[in-house]
């Protein structure tokens, strides 16, 4: 049956004037950045004004305290033909939502403390209370505050002018530490009227996560019709009509491996090993690595030995710590890998899904251009919010400071599963990723060692095949639990951080600015013929 779809201009007509449409609006500096290219371009050429105001709209539905996209949406609303009682909260907030002279800036110090005191009293200010509490819920998603961010809430859901808004946060707050049950308290309270594409995303995010992708493509498909120009939806409706094979992983022509390397965490390691040994891993024979450890991850390797089947299941103990990448050199040449092996890296603090090594394995078997797969990284420390900690890693060309421009695909707030999607690009998350021996063989290490103890050895390994013409796939639809940080924003010492960019100048060292523009240009058209035939997946099954 066809079905009628809004009248969007093509989305390869913005390439021309937002080349990294393509990479999503999930970021919040890309949604930021397309929706000031959209504007600006809408100016001068009408025919985008309705897709600039439902960029706005959309943007305002994900950060509705944010006063920018709030006031921007009351604008948006006139192109639009908001429903009324949308139209009345946008100028409630139009009237309350006022970020105030000279704010102070909130640094993102290893103790909340002195923020958090500052906004306690600012969020009942007389005039900008608001704002401030939307930043008191803000810090709260971040720092894992699920308390803080209901206290931010209450007042609102008891404020009849700004009780959609309550509800809405109240929303996100469930969808960032509670379980589905929770998430369908919070939805049925939702005024959908308000937030209809919040609602939507959250309604068909908990279809998916209780096993029903069917029911939670037919939500996305009704919100598809009418926004069928946003690059990520497109992508995840995608994913859910046409699911990536699973590999079978008994009949994959070589053999299998999933290599873990742990210094002194026994307590993280534990759990970790258990999800695996729960998970469908084939012939696959798991090798665990104690990087020179002082504490308990001999005893927790032995005691999770009997859950594996036999022979299936080996230690290795190193007297001192070699480091990370050393260590991912060390398990793959300790393994001899043959021509036709997978081998799969794991961060001991990493839970895994049951069909995750099913699903990166069969990424890699359905592009032969790849040689390493990742999943989609979500936080899942204790008191954490579910958030995206990491997806498909994108390219942006050099600039004065770097040669290497990594741009990490996340989503502001709970993970709503747009990122849930499977696509080519430049990198991926190393806290789980399934590599080729092809991409571990060769006369050189594959993680280079000058990033010892850790960070950006295994994007320094991607980017050495994507520049040799290989490339990674990213596979969202597998979400790996991650139980402290990943990337980066870990680095909290002196001592951290000065590792940290020592590590960054390294990075910018090893490519030359030639050959990142040219990876840069080759990731971007990767996504945009991810885009369109994404596009034509969805498209042809509104035609059928």
């Amino acid at each position: 049956m066809k079905h009628r779809l809004a009248p969007h201009p093509p989305a390869a007509g913005l390439r021309p004037h937002l080349p990294l449409w393509a990479y999503g609006l999930e970021g919040d500096w890309l949604l930021r950045h397309q929706a000031a290219g959209l504007t600006a371009l809408a100016a001068g050429v009408p025919k985008f004004s309705i897709l600039a105001a439902k960029l706005t709209a959309w943007g305002f539905e994900r950060a509705p305290l944010d006063p920018a996209l709030a006031a921007a949406a009351r604008e948006a609303g006139r192109h639009l033909d908001d429903a009324p009682a949308r139209r009345a909260l946008i100028r409630e907030l139009a009237r309350r939502l006022a970020r105030p002279a000279n704010a102070p800036a909130l640094a993102q110090a290893p103790a909340p403390g002195p923020a958090l005191a500052f906004l306690a009293a600012a969020m009942d200010d007389a005039r900008h209370g608001l704002y401030w509490r939307g930043k008191v819920f803000a810090l709260a998603l971040a720092r894992g505050l699920p308390e803080l961010a209901r206290q931010a809430v209450a007042p609102l859901l008891a404020d009849p002018a700004l009780s959609p808004l309550g509800g809405r946060l109240a929303l996100e707050a469930a969808l960032a530490w509670d379980g589905p049950a929770a998430w369908q308290e919070a939805l049925a309270r939702l005024d959908r009227a308000c937030f209809p594409r919040y609602a939507a995303l959250a309604q068909a995010h908990l279809l998916a996560e209780t096993g029903q992708p069917n029911a939670a493509a037919d939500v996305l498909a009704t919100l598809w019709r009418e926004e069928n120009w946003h690059p990520d939806l497109t992508a995840r409706l995608a994913a859910l009509l046409a699911p990536p094979p699973a590999a079978d992983l008994d009949a994959l022509p070589g053999a299998l491996h999933v290599f873990v390397y742990t210094w002194n965490r026994a307590a993280l390691l534990g759990p970790t090993l258990e999800r695996l040994a729960a998970s469908r891993l084939g012939p696959a024979r798991v090798t665990v690595l104690d990087n020179g450890g002082t504490d308990d991850t001999a005893a927790v390797c032995r005691a999770m030995a009997e859950r594996f089947a036999p022979g299936r299941f080996a230690g290795l103990t190193l007297p001192v710590n070699i480091g990370a990448p050393a260590a991912r050199n060390w398990l793959a040449r300790a393994a001899g890998l043959g021509p036709n092996d997978l081998a799969a890296y794991l961060d001991d603090d990493a839970l895994v899904a049951p069909d995750w090594l099913e699903q990166l394995a069969g990424a890699l078997a359905a592009d032969p251009e790849a040689d390493v797969a990742g999943a989609r990284v979500v936080a899942d420390a204790p008191g954490a919010a579910r958030i995206a900690q990491s997806a498909d890693v994108r390219l942006l060309p050099p600039d004065e400071a770097h040669a290497v421009r990594p741009l990490v695909n996340v989503g502001p707030g709970p993970d709503l599963g747009l990122l849930a999607v499977v696509r080519p690009c430049a990198s991926v998350s190393g806290c789980c990723h399934l590599l080729r021996s092809r991409a571990l063989a060769g006369p050189g290490a594959p993680f280079d060692i000058r990033f010892s103890p850790s960070q950006f050895d295994d994007l320094a390994r991607d980017l050495t095949g994507f520049t040799a013409g290989r490339r990674a796939v990213y596979v969202g639809t597998a979400a790996v639990a991650h139980r402290q940080h990943a990337g980066p924003a870990q680095a909290k010492s002196a001592a951290a951080v000065g590792q940290l960019l020592g590590a960054r100048a390294k990075l910018d060292g090893l490519f030359s600015r030639q050959a990142m523009e040219q990876a840069a240009a080759r990731d971007l058209d990767l996504a945009w013929t991810a885009l369109a035939e994404a596009f034509a997946t969805v498209r042809q099954r509104f035609r059928d």
